[in-house]
């Protein structure tokens, strides 16, 4: 189905698609200073919104990217949800990627893929002070603008999937060709990720192609693990020796072989550039002797002195030439910033990434939010509570007398009767699962009044809101079975959950075992959860929750019984007809029962009837067959 509109946004051609979405170009419809404003809009798949905990992950994503503003990342405009289909917009970069540059046959020299580097490691110094590791750096995310600046896109995204989820319900959701060994092992990501994987940009911006070349995912992932890439000058001989071993220590296979940060690596390739781009100068009146046979440029032991030097301060190996460079060159390396400073871009400053569009008007069904407004309505808010102290301040200086005792009435806290009435109003206007917007009213109720007689109904609030926040937080955990130091019972409760996402009457057996085999009391639901508390008794919890999903599965494993059950019944009377004329058909038809739902709980009677009728069929067989 194409999409006309989204939000504020008039949907045009499509200028990209991968497993998780789409990209439009998108006019920003809406009135106000920005209508006519072409941007960029991604579209994510809907099926992605329907798993469960994406949207948690997506809010939590677009706050993060809300603190990146830089040159050369993608700015983000705004965000929002419109029937079923999440988006968020942003800048609309005149140019092409750089895998659609590579797939058109272009090769860069050293010099272009050094500047390139260099680019994309102040954006990355930028996102990793802010604590954000990009996780997917690859040509296609890598946009070169006409002016020749890079602007890295679709931070966090891979994110939205977890670190070792590589696949989604529409299909691949990146490619592995430039992942890091510890993602690709399944460890825990790192800032120094981004730098294994901007090595193999570089790698194949020379090359024409990544570091390795795999029949299919599996293979790539052991390669990245394992396997050592050929040297990329041997595709590209013109790649100078220095910025060949920058590239191998970049994708070598540990991440303390790297360098110990993006600025390092940023000041390397700078200085190693200008080094580089430096001709060798010859000095004047050399006596026959010296010409006639080779010799040392006499700034080679000066080099070799900074690199020593500097290897000791920053901590890791300086890949730059020692014969030939001039102390004019060596001199530009001493004055360089320290470690301890930020590398800012010199490049010219693009629009800022909180320019964007005022909000439209609610529609039904969407809801859009505008960086540029939500950042405006901030900085209002705050210079209205600047105001309102000052107010505040000039009335008490004025009325001093009066307010010490307006004072003690208006600040009086609020009765037993006033917070249980507000409480229970809310819980009446919002239900039961909106606990949390009576946090505050809970604690002080419980803090002031414990000898209430209606505190125990409201301990037991409390206690379901602690319930409820530990729910939260489980829905956006991988169901991979847990992780080393799980508890058994949170263990076999995520493998559980992820086995009856392919196999619901399974799933709840094995659900259904772990109440029998660490709740032997069966205490009820509603006792397990007055018992549960986050600090002292989260087994209680991860029990508590597995009752609750047993409901879900139960409804759910019955719904297909219900369904399947009178088609097997009438296979099996089939079977049972057939024998008459074709026993061996009828035998093949009970058989294929007994094979595919032996395992199914619900399907117990059918395949009862299915053996006995096998048994019946053996036994009327002479004994030859």
């Amino acid at each position: 189905m194409q999409i006309e509109k989204l939000g504020p946004y008039r949907i045009g051609k499509q200028i990209g698609k991968g497993g998780m979405g789409a990209v439009y170009e998108a006019i920003y419809e809406a009135p106000g200073k920005h209508h006519g404003m072409r941007v960029a809009v991604k579209a994510l798949n809907p099926q992605l919104a329907a798993a469960e905990g994406f949207r948690e992950r997506f809010e939590a994503e677009i706050d993060s990217l809300k603190k990146l503003k830089h040159d050369g990342i993608v700015s983000l405009y705004g965000y929002g949800e419109q029937d079923g289909i999440l988006y968020y917009s942003m800048d609309l970069v005149e140019g092409s990627s750089l895998e659609q540059e590579l797939s058109a046959g272009r090769r860069f020299d050293w010099q272009e893929t050094v500047d390139i580097g260099i680019q994309v490691c102040r954006a990355l110094k930028h996102a990793h002070d802010h604590g954000v590791v990009h996780r997917d750096i690859k040509p296609a995310n890598l946009l070169l603008a006409h002016d020749g600046h890079i602007k890295i896109a679709d931070f966090g995204i891979a994110r939205l999937f977890g670190s070792t989820q590589l696949t989604t319900a529409g299909g691949v959701l990146g490619t592995a060709d430039y992942m890091s060994p510890e993602q690709a092992d399944g460890q825990i990501v790192s800032d120094k990720c981004d730098q294994y994987s901007l090595g193999g940009v570089m790698y194949a911006l020379l090359s024409g192609r990544p570091p390795f070349k795999a029949r299919t995912m599996p293979e790539m992932l052991q390669m990245q693990r394992f396997a050592e890439p050929e040297p990329v000058k041997r595709y590209s001989p013109g790649t100078p020796d220095q910025l060949d071993q920058l590239i191998s220590q970049l994708l070598a296979k540990d991440p303390a072989d790297r360098f110990p940060n993006v600025l390092v690596l940023t000041r390397h390739m700078e200085a190693m550039k200008r080094a580089l781009s430096r001709p060798v100068k010859l000095e004047e009146n050399l006596d026959e002797t010296q010409v006639s046979s080779p010799r040392r440029d006499s700034s080679s032991e000066a080099t070799a002195e900074f690199l020593e030097d500097a290897t000791q301060v920053a901590g890791a190996p300086i890949l730059f030439p020692n014969d030939g460079e001039t102390d004019e060159a060596m001199q530009e390396l001493f004055d360089a910033p320290t470690l301890a400073e930020s590398s800012q871009p010199t490049a010219k400053k693009s629009q800022p990434a909180d320019s964007t569009a005022t909000p439209p008007p609610e529609q039904p069904k969407q809801r859009f939010t505008s960086v540029e407004e939500e950042a405006r309505r901030e900085r209002e808010q705050a210079r209205g509570g600047r105001f309102w102290l000052v107010a505040q301040l000039m009335a008490i200086a004025a009325t001093l007398g009066m307010l010490v005792w307006g004072g003690w009435v208006l600040m009086k806290p609020p009765t037993a009767d006033v917070l249980y009435e507000k409480i229970l109003s809310e819980i009446d206007q919002r239900g039961i699962d909106s606990l949390r917007v009576v946090e505050a009213e809970l604690k002080d109720f419980l803090a002031r009044f414990p000898g209430d007689r209606r505190a125990n109904q409201i301990q037991q609030y409390s206690q379901q809101l602690s319930f409820q926040r530990f729910e939260r937080k489980t829905r956006v955990r991988p169901r991979s079975g847990g992780s080393e130091g799980d508890s058994p019972v949170e263990s076999i409760y995520l493998s559980a959950l992820s086995l009856a996402e392919h196999d619901p009457a399974r799933g709840l057996q094995m659900l259904r075992s772990l109440l029998a085999l660490y709740d032997p009391t069966n205490e009820s639901a509603g006792k397990m959860l007055a018992d549960a508390n986050p600090q002292k008794n989260q087994h209680s919890l991860w029990l508590a929750l597995a009752r609750k999903q047993i409901e879900k599965l139960a409804a759910q494993v019955q719904q297909q019984a219900d369904t399947q059950l009178p088609v097997l019944h009438q296979r099996l009377a089939a079977a049972a007809k057939l024998y008459q004329t074709h026993p061996e058909q009828a035998v093949a038809l009970a058989q294929a029962i007994v094979d595919l739902y032996a395992g199914q709980p619900w399907a117990q009677e059918v395949v009862a009837e299915a053996t006995q009728m096998l048994a019946d069929e053996f036994s009327s067989l002479p004994n030859e067959r």
